[in-house]
């Protein structure tokens, strides 16, 4: 199936637009002038869905349409190299994690680069944080994750945390980044470079709130990571497990960047991963 996956990515030329990132950056900022993607109709079917803005941006939350005592809340951080908004994707995910956990989802839109920072949305995810069970990202709102997990863990709070195809260090540090950007059908540092400056804005890339490879593994709940191996960022996880042992890594040989949130067998394996962590 992962053949297939790699097909389709390099019809739709994914690989090209992440392998010129001034471009991918520009064409971003137009994209995001139009404003937030809205939700798709069919998600209120299948999840009750409510929709609030005190933080300064819209915050959404997914619960099941019967109510599952017990299960755990969890803030939900999207990927997309912190310049895309939601994906279809992300949203038949979360669907299948409340549909299939009983977890009710706290889903950001926090504000996107390049018209925005991480300065931006920062201070307004760790609180919404402070009131789930869960902290979870993809890609780029991996990374976001681990860092808001790190800032609760530095208050002695500790929350539990899942990362799917995480970038942890915006700098691209490891000396195995090239090797494998040569086999990722799908990212390319040049792009990753060029959103992670425009999500860093002034601030150093490597400074813990973008980058928490860097930061402090003291204090944290449990981690689960997925992972894999033709993913740019797969490096990134096998540093993360050498930082923090007890971590749970998930590494799924021949599958691409965020493969748990694509629809596949080894998705389907992902999700009941997720599931028994959730219900641990």
């Amino acid at each position: 199936m992962q053949r297939v996956v790699i097909v389709v990515l390099r019809l739709q030329g994914r690989k090209r637009r992440w392998s010129h990132g001034a471009q991918l950056v520009e064409t971003a900022r137009e994209h995001n002038a139009r404003g937030p993607v809205a939700l798709p109709a069919w998600l209120a079917k299948r999840v009750r869905v409510a929709t609030s803005a005190e933080t300064g941006f819209a915050v959404h939350t997914l619960s099941p349409l019967v109510e599952s005592p017990g299960a755990p809340t969890i803030l939900y951080l999207h990927g997309g190299g912190f310049i895309h908004d939601f994906a279809h994707q992300h949203f038949t995910y979360l669907t299948s994690i409340v549909e299939g956990s009983g977890a009710t989802v706290i889903a950001p839109q926090y504000p996107l680069a390049p018209q925005h920072t991480w300065r931006d949305s920062f201070e307004q995810v760790v609180e919404l944080a402070r009131g789930v069970d869960v902290v979870m990202g993809d890609s780029a709102g991996g990374g976001y994750a681990l860092a808001v997990s790190q800032a609760l863990a530095a208050e002695g709070t500790a929350r539990d945390t899942v990362l799917v195809a995480p970038i942890i260090d915006l700098t691209l540090s490891s000396g195995k980044t090239a090797e494998y950007d040569a086999v990722d059908p799908w990212l390319a540092s040049d792009g990753i470079r060029h959103a992670a400056a425009a999500w860093a804005g002034e601030d150093d890339p490597a400074r813990p709130e973008l980058s928490p490879m860097f930061g402090s593994f003291e204090g944290l709940g449990r981690v689960l990571v997925f992972t894999g191996t033709r993913d740019l960022l797969h490096p990134q996880a096998r540093q993360l497990l050498r930082r923090l042992p007890s971590a749970q890594l998930v590494s799924e040989p021949g599958c691409v960047h965020n493969y748990p949130i694509l629809p596949t067998p080894e998705a389907a394996r992902a999700l009941q991963s997720l599931e028994a962590f959730l219900h641990r």
